[in-house]
């Protein structure tokens, strides 16, 4: 016998809540908006406004859990990098990706994702610790003023 799931759709949040949840995505879809790929396409940020919240959300829980462990608390530098900095070339590391032109357009049309170089640039520029660990300034290409900095969660 098959055991079938009814699922109901309910409304968790408050209208207040939701409305400040809407507000404050505004920025990041503003943002993402901005992101320009193959000289002249941007990305849709309303379309990938859930997954750029995942890909900035999920970023913070890891960053958390790396400074609960032993490499995320050491000193040691390695090839010349702290452990903070490995973090983040890892992060970076996982989307590297070569996509052909006509992939990437039609993905910028369909796909709830944003490339793979905003899936990187777009969550490390909303991120505190990733300019204190770089010591990024004003004149750094991913400085982003904190006023305009995703402030979700």
């Amino acid at each position: 016998m098959d055991l079938m799931i009814k699922v109901v759709k309910t409304k968790w949040w408050t209208a207040t809540d939701g409305k400040k949840f809407t507000e404050k995505t505004k920025g990041v879809v503003n943002q993402y908006n901005g992101f320009v790929i193959l000289d002249s396409l941007h990305v849709n940020g309303e379309l990938t406004l859930g997954e750029n919240l995942a890909d900035i959300g999920g970023l913070a829980i890891a960053w958390d859990a790396f400074k609960l462990t032993k490499q995320g608390q050491s000193a040691d530098q390695i090839d010349g990098l702290s452990s903070d900095q490995r973090f983040f070339l890892g992060f970076a590391q996982v989307w590297r990706m070569v996509n052909r032109q006509e992939n990437v357009r039609t993905g910028l049309t369909i796909d709830p994702h944003s490339p793979e170089e905003f899936r990187v640039n777009g969550p490390l520029s909303n991120f505190e610790p990733f300019y204190a660990t770089f010591k990024l300034t004003p004149k750094s290409k991913l400085w982003l003023n904190p006023a305009e900095r995703a402030q979700i969660w």
